[in-house]
């Protein structure tokens, strides 16, 4: 992940002159409807992409992916170090898929991450330092790929249907 993502400079325009702030925009990719807000403050980036599937026809079942704050600290008091992840909600193939993904992984790195699916949504939470512009990007990067796979897996599964 070389360059920066094309959401980044529209982003680091808005965030140059005050001290906190929000940007919100709506974007299209693919069949996809991104729905992006960015938060900032003297220190952090929150962002919250709202990824909504345009043809898909019915509803992804409910799941959230968030960090196991209680056994994150018990690992690290015990010296083990290790990040643990609580899942909430219905198995499905499409949280399957969520658990799996490569992109997973970095994207959870993030503060406070958490990944949902619900109704027609793919929703992202997470923040990053603000000064971070390469994360934030990464965070648009990972997040598009996670979306793709998604794409894939539909794909597949509306040709096993037909």
């Amino acid at each position: 992940m070389s360059k920066n993502h094309k959401y980044i400079t529209p982003i680091s325009n808005a965030m140059k002159t005050p001290l906190k702030g929000n940007i919100n925009f709506i974007e299209n990719y693919t069949n996809w409807s991104l729905e992006i807000e960015v938060k900032w403050n003297k220190r952090m980036t929150t962002t919250t992409i709202k990824s909504r599937k345009l043809d898909l026809k019915t509803d992804f079942l409910p799941c959230k992916l968030s960090l196991f704050r209680l056994f994150t600290l018990l690992s690290y008091m015990s010296y083990i170090r290790s990040d643990s992840f609580s899942f909430y909600g219905t198995r499905s193939a499409y949280s399957d898929l969520i658990l799996a993904s490569p992109a997973t992984l970095p994207l959870m790195e993030c503060k406070n991450a958490t990944i949902k699916l619900e109704g027609k949504h793919l929703i992202f939470s997470g923040g990053t330092r603000k000064k971070d512009m390469k994360s934030l990007s990464n965070v648009f990067t990972l997040n598009e790929r996670l979306m793709k796979e998604i794409d894939l897996l539909h794909s597949k599964t509306k040709k096993r249907v037909v």
